[in-house]
Formats: structure tokens, sequence, C-alpha cells
């Protein structure tokens, strides 16, 4: 059963071969090294199989430091994952760069060859736009992420983790985008990809979330067997401010592997940020409130935004996980979104909901951690 699953996976990897398409996802890391001068890294993964004799090829990329200036970074590691990504492999493309003055820039990187054949997503030949955001006024390292997976079983729970393996100590937060894809020109700005769906989308059943609190993305449960593409963005913080963002890109095969399966929940339209995203069934209307909660883990203060479908007031709590409610705060006229602010300097470390509650009763919750 284990050689049909692997055989499986290496099938959907490679049906892309006859376009030699070969790019799984990847993202970009800043490091300061010293003053304005920061290490560039860009991470890319590849279908080793399908796309091999192309990815091997990829001596170098080229990145865009956002200040007007361009540079190759050349390949200085080409490794194959092991485990279920055996078919995975992982390049590693650097170079260094010294910024003009303080300022907040763009890096990114443009790349074609994007794996075709997804379900979700019909814009293959579009140019796959990584890039990461940097506050050059604070000395900082941006997030280093693990290695993320590339394949589940269907009707069982796909968990990915989004938790830094860096040790700075700034707090980090994730959210869902739909794909970026890059204005006009060589150095392009970010721009969201209206051509992409969410995974759970295709089939309208289940749920394709983060979970905060434990800093995975998380898929309850994928049905149709082959290839999704998603995005996730990593909000850092530091004292309250974001100080950088890095989005990552990647790509999810589908098939049917031996395990314990679950029975699929209820549709939700995935969110992002706390936007509603995605287009519901007519009779759906189990999903009143969005909340937004940011930074997470916080020190401090906690910013809570919530959106509504339909104009009523609030009730917002802070509840701890005895139960007992730490903060409230009621609104007295009607609106579709709120952002309030919490005080938590008093609270002390854990985890804790955060509860919305509408007019007419309808509650909807987000996990935080302090």
């Amino acid at each position: 059963m284990k050689t049909l699953y692997k055989t499986l996976f290496l099938f959907f990897i490679t049906t892309s071969i006859c376009s030699a398409t070969h790019l799984l996802g990847g993202n970009i890391r800043a490091t300061n090294t010293s003053g304005l001068t920061y290490k560039i890294r860009v991470q890319l993964y590849f279908d080793a199989v399908g796309g091999g004799q192309t990815a091997d090829s990829q001596n170098n990329v080229l990145v865009c430091f956002g200040d007007g200036n361009t540079a190759q970074a050349d390949r200085i590691s080409y490794t194959e994952l092991t485990g279920d990504s055996k078919s995975v492999s992982v390049g590693i493309y650097e170079l260094t760069h010294t910024y003009p003055s303080t300022g907040v820039f763009q890096i990114s990187s443009s790349l074609t060859n994007r794996t075709d054949g997804m379900l979700n997503y019909s814009g293959h030949a579009t140019e796959m736009f990584l890039w990461t955001v940097i506050n050059t006024s604070v000395s900082n390292n941006t997030p280093e992420l693990p290695d993320p997976l590339f394949s589940t079983g269907a009707k069982q729970v796909l968990k990915i983790d989004l938790k830094p393996i860096n040790s700075d100590s700034d707090s980090t937060s994730a959210h869902l985008q739909k794909l970026s894809s890059p204005s006009p020109g060589t150095c392009g700005v970010r721009l969201l990809d209206y051509n992409y769906v969410y995974p759970n989308d295709v089939s309208k059943t289940g749920t394709f979330s983060i979970d905060q609190a434990d800093k995975k993305l998380i898929w309850n449960a994928p049905e149709a067997l082959g290839k999704y593409v998603y995005s996730v963005v990593i909000d850092e913080w530091r004292n309250g401010i974001k100080i950088s963002e890095t989005y990552r890109e990647g790509v999810i095969v589908v098939v049917d592997k031996p395990g314990p399966t679950v029975e699929i929940p209820p549709y939700v339209p995935a969110t992002e940020s706390g936007i509603i995203t995605s287009n519901p069934d007519k009779n759906y209307d189990a999903l009143t409130l969005v909340i937004e909660a940011y930074p997470v883990p916080t020190q401090d203060y906690l910013t809570v935004k919530v959106s509504s479908k339909n104009p009523t007031t609030l009730k917002i709590q802070l509840i701890n996980l005895e139960g007992t409610v730490i903060k409230e705060i009621k609104t007295s006229a009607k609106s579709l979104e709120w952002s309030e602010q919490l005080d938590l300097r008093q609270t002390v470390s854990g985890l804790y909901i955060i509860k919305a509650v509408d007019e007419t009763g309808k509650t909807a919750t987000k996990k935080i951690v302090r």
C-alpha cells in the first residue's frame, strides 16, 4: 500500500513533464548582517522527477531589492528532500545587498515554469511571484520557515507547520492569501491573482484555515485527488509593530494514502485576514462573523477586528481556558466592521479565546496566545 501511495504521488507530480514545468513553491528570507546590509536567500522547491532537467539547470534567479536595484542570486545548494517528499528538491540562491537608506522595501523574484495541472488554479503559465517586505530601520532577520509538506491523504487532516525555526524573539502571525502576481515591469509590485480559489472551494466541503495558536495551516479534509496550490503570508511583529512580511507558495498533492480517515466537516469559506474571500452558496448562512486579531502572540496590546455580513451591535469577550471572561467590550451602534484594542499587559501568559456575539446571539471565536 505504501508503494502504491508513492506511485500515485509521483504520478500527480510528473503529469507536468510534457511542458517541463517544475516549480512547486518557495519563499524569500532576509538576514541583517550589519547596518543596512542584508543577506538575501531565495528558497525554491522543484519537481525533481517531472521537471528535473529544467530544475537542475536553474543556477540563478533575478532578485529585485525594492530600491530600484536588481542582481542575480547564484545557487549555493541543491538537495533532495526525504520521506514523503522524496521527489521534491530544494534549491537555495543567495546574495548580499546594502540599502542606501532606511525604509520599507519589497524584495521579490518572478519565476517562470510554475507546475501545472492544479485543480484550484488555471493560471499555471503565469509567473510565480515570491516576495518579502522588510523595514531597514530595525535590525532584523525575517522568519526561517520549516520545509512544507507536499502531499496528504484523501479524507485525512493535513497540517503544515508555519512556526519559524530561527531563534529571533519577535512574534509572528500568519494569514491565507490568494496567489501573488506582479504588476508589469521588471520589478513589479505584488497584486492578488483572482483566478485563484482556495483548495476547499473546489468541492465546497471542509475547512482550509490557519490555527494561530499552533502556527499551522490545516486542511480538514481534502476529497478530490490531484494537485492544489496555496499561499500564506507570515507577519512578524516587534512591540506591536509589524516589521516584516514573508510570502510563501506551495503545492499539495492529494492521493489515496494509508491511514485513518475523518468525517469531512461542513464547508466553511477560507478567510484572508478576517475577510471572507470566497463566495458561499446562497443557502450558506452559518458564517455571520469573522474575527481578525493581531499581533499573535502579543505581550502588550491586541487589536481585534470583527466583520459581519449584516449590520449589528456586538459584544467582544476575552475568555481564558477556564471559561472566565477577562475583558468585555460592547458596541452601541450597528455596523458591519469594528476595530477594538485590548490591553493585555495585566493578563498572564497563555492561550485565550476571543468571542464575538451579535445581537441575534450568533457567535464567532478565535484562539490567541498571550
